[in-house]
């Protein structure tokens, strides 16, 4: 939970500091000159796929680039500033509310939709006079946004700011309010959370930072309570004697002040997905243990669940496999419920051998060229279930087609979080350089821009 503070106390902490900041920022065009209606920084650090670059429209300016720590402070001046400099944009800001909001937030928080693995302190501004920064009448063409060249076109204002905000270039769900005039994040990197590798037997988590030195690391959970002190950073090994205790989560502290904390229990409403949290679960030799520490691990970059198997009719779920390939690998699970909970298992109307080889050729003629994949059977509590598992492609880009649809072009698609989403252009590029080639199968290749998220 966030407290008030005055802007000039938030203002005064981006003075102080001496790092670069990241920024990325929206300008809108009034008459001659631009004024600030967004911006996100991260001070100290740089945010994950962080790149320099420029979207020019008519009336807007996105521009992510990088600048002194100090110069985020004007943006937090009660006072507006008519000449700020961010990159190749000048810029003017408006007065902001005398009043922010300060709040620290844990490293890979469940809350933020452009995850961190380290903690920070966030500030936040409105502005004081909301008129200044309005977008303008809705008297553009239906509202659209045209990029020339390279910069990408969108529907309306709200579908680029999420895309240049938070690389999402979806068209659908909730569209950005966009209610803040400044949101400021600055890294703490003393001492935070690494990653953690849990096994049947112990639990081992990295220290990192140049100010561990006197912290304690506290492994919290119900069958089991532990504290160590460290001398400095290190990998600490914690011996779980009955396995993960159940609402299991990690402290790091010094004295009464949390310096960063996560949640282990996937059960619980303040864990996000453990994979995307750095957590590693080994997965044991017994079947019914394996499909549970899958379940544990919860749906992400490289692990995804589904109810039922694709059918001739409905190979759509095979854009995952594409987007697997695309990517570094991973794995379905049929016959998990989306809960992460539920596992009803797979019908059986068939022998399970059919069913398997049914499901082999579906993922061969669908996904082109196909990659290498691995189907595996387990029966957790006499349920039938399959894991697909897909090695990362070394002859991308991976497509997705239609055998009774010939006339289409393949579908391309990619992984991002724990979703699947259509590739876009400068995705494709990346896949190509990646593999050293131009593919024939991109040739021609269908851009399925308006797709949605599995």
């Amino acid at each position: 939970m966030g407290v008030q503070v005055k802007a000039e106390e938030a203002a005064d902490v981006l003075v102080r500091d001496s790092r670069d900041a990241c920024v990325r920022l929206l300008a809108l065009r009034r008459g001659e000159r631009w004024v600030l209606n967004r911006c996100w920084a991260l001070v100290g650090a740089e945010p994950p796929g962080w790149g320099e670059s420029m979207w020019m429209y008519e009336h807007y300016a996105f521009v992510a680039a990088r600048t002194a720590a100090s110069d985020l402070a004007l943006m937090f001046s009660v006072d507006a500033c008519p000449s700020v400099v961010v990159g190749p944009l000048t810029f003017w800001t408006p007065g902001a509310h005398p009043t922010a909001i300060a709040e620290r937030r844990p490293g890979y928080s469940r809350l933020d939709r452009l995850q961190l693995p380290f903690p920070v302190a966030e500030y936040t501004v409105s502005a004081a006079d909301p008129e200044n920064r309005q977008l303008p009448p809705a008297h553009l063409p239906s509202g659209m946004l045209v990029g020339e060249g390279e910069t990408p076109s969108f529907p309306d204002i709200a579908w680029a700011c999420r895309a240049f905000f938070d690389g999402d270039f979806s068209l659908t769900g909730n569209r950005d309010a966009m209610a803040d005039l400044a949101v400021v994040r600055v890294a703490e990197q003393g001492a935070q959370l690494g990653g953690v590798h849990i096994t049947a037997t112990e639990l081992k988590v990295a220290v990192e930072g140049d100010d561990v030195h006197g912290t304690d690391l506290e492994l919290y959970g119900v069958e089991q309570r532990r504290v160590e002190r460290l001398d400095g950073p290190s990998v600490v090994v914690i011996p779980l004697p009955s396995g993960l205790p159940s609402h299991a989560w990690l402290w790091l502290k010094r004295g009464t002040v949390w310096l960063d904390y996560r949640s282990l229990d996937p059960t619980s409403a303040w864990t996000g997905g453990l994979q995307g949290a750095g957590v590693e679960i080994d997965r044991p030799v017994d079947p019914v243990a394996t499909v549970e520490a899958l379940i544990a691990s919860g749906e992400g970059p490289q692990l995804e669940f589904k109810e039922m198997l694709p059918t001739k009719e409905n190979r759509r779920t095979l854009k995952t496999v594409a987007a697997f390939a695309n990517g570094d690998g991973g794995a379905i699970v049929f016959g998990i419920h989306r809960d992460e909970v539920t596992l009803p298992g797979l019908s059986e109307d068939k022998p399970s051998t059919q069913m398997r080889d049914e499901l082999t050729n579906l993922v061969r003629s669908s996904v082109q060229p196909t990659p290498d994949f691995d189907i595996k059977e387990y029966r957790p509590g006499n349920k039938l279930v399959f894991v697909l598992e897909v090695q990362p492609g070394q002859n991308g880009p991976y497509g997705l087609v239609n055998p009774r649809e010939r006339d289409k072009q393949p579908e391309y698609f990619v992984r991002r979080g724990a979703n699947t989403y259509p590739a876009q252009p400068g995705e494709l590029r990346a896949i190509v350089l990646r593999n050293n080639g131009t593919p024939s199968g991109l040739t021609g290749g269908r851009y399925s821009g308006f797709g949605s998220a599995t």
